[in-house]
């Protein structure tokens, strides 16, 4: 599934869009009035797709897209929305994937992100490198593979360092588990450990005689003496990845 950024001035009109894109099972990570915070965010984060209003105030959108590779590292693709047709022929010398006439009906949506699925089929997906931590006027990398586990808790996401930090994340536990991709497998509908990180299984409740399958049990971290809880409904692809 794809992931996207919505960045349009119209509360009705974002909300329609936000409505449709659920209707095709597209994640949107995040929503913007105007182009400069969506700037901003693009300079630590990325997303498949950014629908941008052209008529947006201050920065218009085809400025955005003229601005947006210089400061992003992994391009998105763009589609454009608006009630005016003539900027049509300048959205696409600005490398746009399509244009969608506002207000959006769902089936045109699904045709532009057909073509999306085709303009990006064969191309892999930019490799995930490093956590963006952001504090105190700066932003740490931290390697994933100087990462343990996730943890969410209500609606925050915990990222656990094998330096014993624990850093707070931006976006949901669902958002980081597509990121990182066969980095990281889920082992409760709150964690997501690194695959490296993970040294077995073990049963939490030994003294019972209840079936194998029927008890509880944890995962054991490296380096960590928290056990963690497994769910059953991810126990067997857990047992099936470490052998």
């Amino acid at each position: 599934m794809f992931s996207a950024v919505i960045i349009e001035d119209e509360v009705p009109a974002s909300e329609r869009l936000k409505v449709l894109l659920k209707d095709c099972d597209i994640t949107v990570l995040a929503s913007f009035r105007t182009a400069a915070p969506a700037l901003t965010w693009f300079e630590t984060h990325q997303a498949d797709i950014v629908f941008v209003d052209i008529g947006l105030p201050e920065i218009t959108g085809l400025q955005f897209a003229e601005r947006l590779p210089h400061i992003c590292q992994f391009m998105p693709t763009i589609i454009f929305t608006t009630a005016y047709e003539e900027h049509a022929l300048k959205a696409f010398d600005l490398a746009a994937t399509d244009y969608l006439l506002k207000p959006i009906k769902l089936s045109r949506l699904k045709d532009a992100l057909s073509r999306v699925a085709t303009t990006r089929q064969g191309k892999s997906s930019p490799q995930f490198e490093s956590f963006s931590i952001i504090g105190h006027n700066r932003i740490v990398q931290i390697p994933w593979q100087q990462t343990a586990f996730l943890m969410a808790d209500q609606k925050v996401v915990w990222l656990h360092a094998y330096d014993k930090q624990v850093y707070e994340l931006p976006k949901t536990l669902v958002y980081w588990e597509k990121v990182l991709g066969d980095k990281a497998l889920r082992i409760h509908r709150n964690a997501l450990v690194m695959r490296h990180a993970l040294a077995g299984l073990v049963r939490l409740d030994e003294d019972t005689e209840e079936d194998d399958n029927k008890a509880r049990w944890g995962a054991r971290i490296v380096d960590y003496d928290d056990i963690l809880p497994v769910s059953r409904r991810q126990l067997s692809a857990l047992r099936k990845e470490l052998g």
